[in-house]
């Protein structure tokens, strides 16, 4: 069933919060943006079947949103806003990545030469995972390759991540 609850609960975070700045935040506005995407798309039938899909749900909302602002403006803003969500997902997850290899560190610290090498490290190995949904052994190959490191060296790495990584 197409509701401004349900269209809120699966349109994506970034989506909406996109849609909360454009609309400066102000309740009423985007109270009132809500109830007339409802009231505009409540007989369609392909939003009515797929109401719970994200996909569905944001590129409806992305041409509601094209009635009242320029794509350049959407976009701008929505390209700001999953920026942010990326920051805060690598924010996130940095404390996990340092708790995980935290049995390893002081060996990947001597392995990689110094702790502001680990430190480059970890945050390529903690980006790789956000932004291409990596696992750590896979996310640590990929840092590898970003850092230079090959050979012995690597293989030396991978080993001590491989006894974290499971």
């Amino acid at each position: 069933m197409i509701s401004k609850d349900n269209t809120k609960k699966y349109a994506s975070s970034v989506l909406i919060s996109t849609i909360e700045e454009l609309f400066d935040y102000k309740e009423n506005t985007i109270d009132a943006f809500f109830d007339d995407f409802v009231e505009t798309y409540k007989k369609d039938k392909k939003l009515k079947k797929d109401y719970k899909d994200n996909e569905v749900v944001d590129e409806y909302l992305i041409t509601e949103l094209e009635k009242s602002f320029t794509q350049n403006d959407i976009g701008r803003v929505l390209q700001k806003q999953m920026v942010e969500a990326n920051n805060e997902a690598i924010e996130d997850l940095a404390g996990v990545v340092d708790e995980k290899l935290m049995p390893v560190r002081a060996a990947l610290i001597t392995a990689l030469g110094s702790q502001q090498n680990y430190d480059v490290f970890k945050k390529y190995v903690t980006e790789n995972i956000v932004m291409t949904n990596l696992n750590l052994s896979t996310a640590t190959i990929k840092a590898l390759k970003t850092m230079n490191i090959s050979g012995m060296k690597a293989a030396e790495i991978m080993q001590l991540i491989s006894q974290v990584d499971y």
